[in-house]
């Protein structure tokens, strides 16, 4: 018990570091021993628990969408109880609140470019929950799922990334209502709500 408290201590600091030294330096110039030296403990911690830097970022992006996943496991076994527009509006509440709480996270991931794979695992996140209505014919109503799947992922993200990225954030609320909102009236309800 007392070591699985040190251990977590230990890769707590190690992330906690890592992340203030992506705020102040390029990902490629940080260097174990700088991460070592700024945690308080020695390179061999580190190294008793992450291959390299690589190994850290990969397994910090890794738990954010474990958790993201989690949550939409459970909300699979309560579907039953709620409609499919509940469901999505449930999702986008809980994503956004998820990426408030850890927006320093996000803000660093995405500007990391190619070096995070955050992106990536967010895509197949999406994927493998919107495949669950395609039909056998890989269609999500009469639409290739792959185009659909084009379309709805890079809006997501990308509205997600410049929520995220956004000095001026709006309020957590107010964007999900407008991010529901695109999603259920969609682009030209929305153009149409202007006249």
């Amino acid at each position: 018990m007392v070591q699985d408290r040190r251990v977590r201590k230990s890769q707590q600091a190690i992330k906690t570091s890592f992340l203030q030294l992506l705020s102040e330096h390029d990902f490629e110039n940080i260097t174990v021993q700088q991460l070592a030296d700024l945690a308080d403990i020695n390179r061999g911690t580190f190294y008793a628990y992450y291959v390299d830097k690589y190994d850290l970022l990969e397994n910090m992006e890794n738990e954010k969408i474990e958790d993201l996943q989690t949550f939409l496991k459970e909300l699979y076994q309560l579907e039953k109880q709620s409609t499919s527009m509940d469901m999505v509006k449930n999702i986008m509440s809980y994503l956004i609140e998820h990426i408030d709480e850890n927006i320093d996270f996000y803000q660093l991931m995405f500007d990391l470019g190619k070096v995070s794979m955050l992106q990536e695992k967010l895509y197949s996140l999406i994927y493998n929950h919107l495949s669950t209505y395609k039909g056998t014919d890989n269609k999500i109503g009469n639409m290739p799922f792959d185009y659909f799947m084009s379309y709805v992922s890079g809006a997501g993200i990308s509205i997600l990334k410049h929520w995220v990225k956004d000095e001026h954030r709006i309020e957590k609320a107010e964007f999900v209502h407008h991010f529901y909102n695109i999603v259920t009236v969609g682009t030209v309800g929305i153009v149409k709500q202007s006249f």
